[in-house]
């Protein structure tokens, strides 16, 4: 393989505008120095995920991850660094030449990049299979046409054939040379227990290639033909590193962008009924592949869009995976609507009899808002009348408005379920207040499970005797950490005790610029920060600029290790806009341009302070342990020792104002 040569990659950073990169991939909504949107990554009501084009980083609040564009792309797509630099180095118009890449970065490639390179040769097998070879044409390829398929539509949707022989792909991998191991794993062969030799998993199908989201191949689908009864009518891949079926949406790919333009979300349930559709001008759609839907796959849809038509097909089972995918959609905050078919018709089989246009024609129509729908499907088979009966249907309607999370909405929908089942709005907010409780009962449970988990995880949380003040301590490092992340390249005036800047007669007084990083070098001489990771990233910092004599903050942001990784891009941007009746009231804020001298002493000495009140706290301890003990050698040493504490509380003080105004400064940090 070949590398980016280090020139074209800082082309390519310079070329980088994040706002312009995540917005194709979530709606951002600028709001004071951030853009702000809901969690691409994780679960949430309230956007908590920002965008800071000035320092052209994001961070997730929800879900802790965060960085600059690159790694956004690495997380959001599944990329390799070089993938991530070549796709934004396309959107750019950036020409790349590759140099060689180097024994070391080829020794690097992992097995994930491995299986994405087997899954590529399938594909193309198959398709070879049946374009190209008289059984793949003979059958293979008369399916599909008989099904109305173009070989356009072929191509663009990877489409193949695999052949009756027990071993043809076997063979053909192997003698290319791709590993057993991988072979096995994909689930594109499988090992006889007799003799160890390898055969087709897929043999005598056709073939529907599933891609991720950006293209790359993740898995198969393989169905038989002719009215067998031995074997199963689909088979899919296994799942393996690069596929997991929960989290895939067939023909994403395809669809991605025409759901963002359309503003709406087809989902059928076959390869087939998204296949057709897309052939035939409706190209936002997408297809769960005979799976439940699940959340994993609803979020990958809230990337683009928040309206859903679902089309199932009206047996039973069709019927349950819908009112299971509604409940789902309504908790992810999505607007679903259900579409039911006339006449046992599937999407495929409507648009092949009637056309397009008529199918468009049917979902304006005959689409049922989400409350309609469910309260057809509770309706059907109850008796009118029967108290029982309709008791079961207020609650069935109850537990799914129970899912509305926004109050205002949930209120509408109980008016209008309330009518429909023609009850009072007060029985049915009853209804709905019970069935909310049990979601609130579920969601609290969840919260505790999360906030234990990252409770485990903080090493800010670990505690000593005195746990309190090192809690704040923690804080008080993450400060400090915040300012020289934020301002790495930023130097202040030695001005010493006086802080004028004009001499005797009036004139201007050019005072030695000193790095700020300097100045927390001397100013932190000695002091190790008790949160372990911060005084790594502390360490790290320190030596970078001893060594270089600056510090490229860059290397945080593409680190290694994700805690510092995390902790760099969370401290690059401010959960919150500042109130300016912070300023006002004199809190510290993290603003180095309207208060240089300020920003830099603010955090040091008010960390020094609670370093300080650490040390008196613990002497306080030691010494009313050894007047108990009556060793007064002891308890002439640690009077010494107080003093000298308390005296050294008195000069910072004195650096960041009374002691009233310190601690009260201390409640804003």
């Amino acid at each position: 393989m070949a590398r980016i040569p280090q020139h074209i990659v800082d082309q390519i950073y310079n070329a980088i505008d994040i706002v312009e990169i995540i917005s194709d991939y979530v709606t951002l909504k600028k709001k004071g120095a951030n853009f702000w949107a809901l969690s691409p990554f994780s679960n949430e009501k309230t956007p908590s995920f920002a965008v800071n084009p000035v320092k052209g980083i994001y961070k997730d609040f929800s879900s802790q991850k965060g960085g600059n564009a690159i790694n956004f792309l690495m997380e959001v797509e599944g990329y390799t660094y070089a993938e991530a630099l070549k796709h934004i180095a396309r959107k750019y118009g950036i020409e790349i030449e590759e140099e060689e890449e180097t024994p070391e970065i080829k020794e690097a490639r992992d097995k994930r990049q491995s299986l994405f390179i087997v899954n590529e040769f399938a594909a193309r097998f198959f398709q070879k299979q049946l374009l190209e070879t008289d059984a793949g044409r003979k059958i293979g390829l008369t399916y599909f046409k008989e099904r109305g398929i173009l070989e356009s539509t072929i191509e663009e949707f990877q489409l193949g054939y695999s052949p009756e022989q027990w071993e043809a792909f076997a063979q053909e991998a192997i003698q290319q040379q791709y590993k057993e191991e991988y072979l096995l794993e994909l689930g594109l062969v499988s090992k006889s227990e007799k003799n160890g030799k390898l055969f087709d998993r897929f043999r005598d199908r056709v073939m529907f290639t599933i891609t991720n989201q950006v293209g790359k191949v993740v898995g198969f689908g393989g169905r038989i033909l002719g009215n067998r009864k031995d074997v199963g009518k689909y088979i899919n891949s296994s799942e393996s590193d690069i596929y997991h079926k929960s989290q895939i949406l067939y023909g994403l790919y395809q669809a991605k962008k025409h759901i963002r333009d359309d503003d709406l979300c087809i989902l059928t349930e076959g390869y087939m009924d998204t296949i057709v559709l897309h052939q035939n001008g409706i190209k936002h759609v997408v297809a769960s592949s005979g799976t439940a839907l699940t959340i994993e796959q609803i979020r990958l849809i809230r990337r683009f869009t928040r309206n859903v038509l679902m089309i199932y097909d009206g047996d039973a089972a069709g019927v349950r995976a819908s009112l299971r995918g509604i409940d789902l959609l309504i908790k992810e905050e999505m607007h679903p609507q259900v579409l039911v078919l006339p006449d046992n018709h599937d999407p495929d089989s409507y648009v092949s009899e009637f056309g397009p246009q008529a199918f468009l024609d049917c979902i304006s129509k005959e689409a049922l808002s989400f409350l309609d729908f469910k309260l057809q499907i509770l309706r059907q088979g109850s008796v009118a009348g029967d108290p029982r009966a309709e008791a079961e249907i207020v609650k069935g309607m109850a537990s799914t408005v129970a899912q509305v999370a926004d109050r205002v909405q949930r209120q509408m929908y109980i008016r209008h379920v309330a009518q429909k089942v023609d009850v009072t709005e007060a029985l049915m907010t009853h209804a709905v207040e019970e069935a909310r409780r049990q979601v609130n009962k579920l969601e609290a449970r969840e919260r505790k499970r999360e906030a234990y988990k990252k409770q485990q995880e903080d090493p800010g949380e670990v505690k000593s005797l005195d746990g309190f003040k090192q809690l704040k301590l923690a804080h008080q490092e993450r400060e400090l950490l915040r300012v020289l992340i934020n301002y790495p390249d930023k130097s202040i005036p030695d001005m010493a005790e006086d802080d004028s800047l004009e001499d005797e007669e009036g004139n201007p007084i050019e005072y030695e610029q000193i790095p700020l990083i300097e100045i927390f070098l001397v100013e932190l001489e000695g002091l190790v920060f008790e949160n372990q990771i911060y005084e790594q990233l502390k360490q790290e910092i320190f030596q970078e600029f001893e060594e270089k004599g600056s510090v490229d903050i860059n290397r945080w942001l593409n680190h290694e290790k994700d805690d510092l990784r995390k902790i760099v891009s969370e401290l690059m941007i401010s959960t919150h806009e500042i109130s300016p009746n912070w300023r006002k009231h004199g809190a510290f804020v993290l603003d180095l341009d309207e208060n240089i001298r300020r920003t830099v002493e603010g955090p040091l000495f008010h960390y020094k302070n609670r370093k300080v009140e650490q040390l008196l706290s613990e002497c306080q301890a030691s010494l009313k342990a050894a007047q108990e003990a009556e060793k007064f050698e002891e308890v002439e040493e640690l009077l010494e020792s107080y003093v000298y504490l308390t005296n050294l509380r008195k000069k910072i003080f004195e650096k960041i104002g009374t002691e009233g105004a310190v601690r009260g400064s201390d409640a804003h940090l």
